[in-house]
């Protein structure tokens, strides 16, 4: 199998949050599998945070890391603690330089034979809600390419993680879902018309527009596609900034 379809698989694997083999510790423990598998990480752990904003140890590829992790969060020090409380990907390619940062996990690190570290956010919609420790046992880390492939692979099992319900999905759900699906495009279809009509545009000008205003002002697409059918957004206001 080439890197290619071992990367489908993991993304299908982690965006399955409605198979009834998967809970929340088979997720995470697949998203610290596949880090490994891609990108060459000697080991992985993954934190998550509690109602509290704690965080605890949820997947670790081998014992060792187990006890790194719980170091970490023994002594409040470690790029794991940092990338969640910054919510940002910490990068230290060679532990020997980072004495200064975490005077204590760095050397207890290298003793456990690690020699580089990245730590990347768990997060959804920009909220982090942990971080995945990739450790290598030397120095230098990953490539710019493989770093992003293992934050995306972070960032479908986040969302996954937080969507994943006790109860099992039911036919009918399924259908609602896929009902709501099509009566959302059909919305935004209607209101891609009216902006159509009114200033002269071709559908997909007018689509355009409308994704326009809704990235530039935050909103969902269907959310301005709602407010402009009903009347509680007038055409010229989302074409403005088209203008």
């Amino acid at each position: 199998m080439n890197r290619e379809q071992q990367l489908a698989e993991a993304l299908v694997g982690l965006a399955d949050s409605v198979a009834d083999d998967i809970d929340p510790v088979v997720l995470v423990e697949r998203l610290a599998r596949n880090c490994s598998e891609l990108t060459g990480a000697d080991a992985v752990g993954i934190m998550v945070a509690t109602v509290r904003g704690d965080l605890r140890t949820l997947a670790v590829t081998d014992d060792q890391t187990a006890f790194l992790e719980l170091f970490q969060l023994q002594i409040d020090e470690g790029p794991c603690i940092d990338c969640y409380r910054e919510g940002r990907r910490i990068d230290a390619r060679d532990l020997n330089d980072g004495r200064d940062r975490w005077p204590h996990v760095a050397p207890f690190a290298r003793r456990m034979g690690y020699q580089a570290v990245h730590a990347l956010p768990l997060r959804v919609h920009h909220q982090t809600i942990g971080a995945v420790n990739l450790l290598f046992n030397r120095p230098g880390g990953l490539t710019a390419d493989d770093l992003n492939l293992a934050q995306a692979l972070s960032d479908v099992t986040a969302v996954a993680l937080v969507n994943w319900s006790p109860d099992p999905l039911r036919p009918s759900d399924i259908r609602t879902s896929v009902q709501a699906a099509l009566s959302a495009k059909a919305t935004v279809d209607m209101a891609s018309g009216m902006l159509a009509e009114h200033g002269g545009f071709s559908p997909s000008e007018a689509r355009s527009a409308l994704r326009g205003y809704a990235i530039d002002h935050h909103r969902r697409l269907i959310d301005a596609a709602h407010d402009l059918v009903r009347r509680h957004l007038a055409p010229d206001d989302v074409l403005a900034a088209r203008r």
